[in-house]
C-alpha cells in the first residue's frame, strides 16, 4: 500500500489533518489555561495531548471507529501508571 493510499484510507476513518489538527490544538489552549497546567510533565501533557488527539479523530471521522476509544483508555492508562508510579516514590 503506498502512503497516499494509507492516508485516504484513514481520512474515511479520522477525518482531515487540518479539522483534527483544529479540534487537538483548541483542546490543548483549553488544558494550558488551567492553574495547575505549570505542574504537568511531559507524561502528563503528552497522554493528554494524544486522548485530545483521539477525541478529535473520533469527532471528525468515524464515529464507530474502535480504535479511538480503545487508544484513549490506552493513553488514560499510561497517565494512571505514571500517576500511580510517582505516588509510589513520594
Amino acid at each position: 500500500m503506498t502512503v497516499t493510499e494509507t492516508l485516504a484510507n484513514r481520512g474515511c476513518k479520522y477525518g482531515t489533518i487540518e479539522s483534527n489538527s483544529k479540534i487537538t490544538q483548541e483542546l490543548m489552549r483549553v488544558l494550558i489555561k488551567g492553574e495547575n497546567y505549570g505542574q504537568l510533565t511531559d507524561t502528563h501533557i503528552e497522554c493528554l495531548h494524544m486522548i485530545f488527539h483521539k477525541i478529535s479523530r473520533m469527532v471528525n471521522g468515524d464515529v464507530w471507529y474502535n480504535d479511538n476509544p480503545h487508544d484513549i483508555g490506552g493513553y488514560a492508562k499510561l497517565l494512571e501508571d505514571f500517576v500511580h508510579n510517582h505516588n509510589k516514590k513520594v
